[in-house]
């Protein structure tokens, strides 16, 4: 396995498409702690590079990539308001393979994600997290982040509604 100064970061480019084809249908059938169900998602090289194009074309979007030995392990995805009153704000999706899971990848580019917002004109950050995620929710909290309420019965994992933590970090702009 390898250790954190192995893992790389970085922006996506379309060039990444199959990577993150394959890393979002790893993701969904590893976890039920993402958005997706496994069987809903069909995307496509070509979708997805359309995805990684559209958020890089976006001053105030951002997709990242985290690759260890030669495969992407990690993407976070801030995809910012398109109307003016939202253009300050970005909602973040974020999802690491659960073999590098507590190896810093995530934390790593929650940091990135921080670091970029301000000059990117970003001044609240937001994400959802389902509540029973203690590892996330501590993790978030760990970079700033705050809860500011709870979404109830926000999703129906397996059959069962679960609850969501709404979390945002508000920057220095």
């Amino acid at each position: 396995m390898p250790s954190q100064s192995d893992v790389t970061v970085r922006r996506a480019a379309v060039s990444d498409a199959e990577q993150l084809v394959a890393l979002r249908r790893a993701l969904f059938a590893e976890t039920s702690l993402m958005l997706w169900e496994p069987a809903e998602f069909v995307a496509t090289a070509a979708d997805e590079g359309g995805f990684i194009q559209r958020l890089s074309g976006g001053a105030n979007c951002l997709l990242l990539l985290a690759h260890a030995e030669g495969e992407a392990v990690g993407f976070l995805a801030a995809m910012g308001g398109d109307r003016n009153r939202l253009r300050h704000s970005a909602l973040l999706a974020i999802g690491v393979l659960r073999a590098y899971w507590s190896k810093g990848v995530a934390s790593r580019m929650l940091g990135e994600v921080i670091s970029w917002a301000p000059r990117a004109g970003i001044k609240r950050l937001e994400l959802m997290v389902h509540t029973a995620n203690a590892r996330a929710v501590a993790l978030y909290q760990r970079h700033g982040f705050e809860i500011e309420g709870t979404r109830r019965s926000s999703m129906r994992v397996d059959g069962v509604y679960t609850d969501e933590y709404l979390m945002s970090f508000i920057t220095d702009i």
